[in-house]
């Protein structure tokens, strides 16, 4: 039900090869990694998995997205503004964001985007976890560039 704006293979009538089927995980680096990963467990209420005893810890979601964590081996550089070059936020889909916004900020995450509603339905929220990155919460009724599911 997306909008495709441009691809590479429009024209093509043969059968696209596509390898990729989407984002399996993103890693964070903890300067206090027990601590990011229970707060992480608190937050979302997901479950811990590792790949063998020595490897390395994942959070798992309801979709089967998981966050790494990894033990940080320096200092962070600055946070960057909204639209500096790199990666910016991570964005969580969810089912009732009123409910979750009141439940964060019972928890007193630093707002950096309070809940607001943009002009297609989306719903949108972002705030810091305890270790400055940037989470954007979304929910979302209407997948971008379409019609309704």
């Amino acid at each position: 039900p997306f909008l495709i704006v441009s691809s590479l293979n429009c024209e093509s009538e043969k059968p696209r090869n596509i390898m990729i089927q989407g984002v399996e995980h993103i890693a964070l680096c903890a300067e206090d990694l027990p601590s990011l990963i229970a707060w992480y467990q608190r937050i979302f209420q997901v479950d811990l998995v590792k790949e063998g005893e020595a490897g390395p810890s994942f959070l798992i979601f309801p979709d089967g997205f998981l966050i790494e964590f990894l033990e940080a081996s320096g200092q962070a550089p600055p946070v960057a503004n909204d639209r500096e070059k790199g990666l910016r936020h991570i964005a969580l889909s969810v089912t009732s964001l009123e409910e979750m916004v009141g439940s964060l900020k019972e928890e007193g995450v630093e707002v950096v985007d309070d809940f607001r509603t943009v002009p297609n339905g989306t719903k949108l929220f972002g705030f810091r976890d305890i270790e400055g990155n940037l989470i954007q919460l979304v929910e979302r009724k209407v997948p971008p560039g379409g019609a309704s599911a």
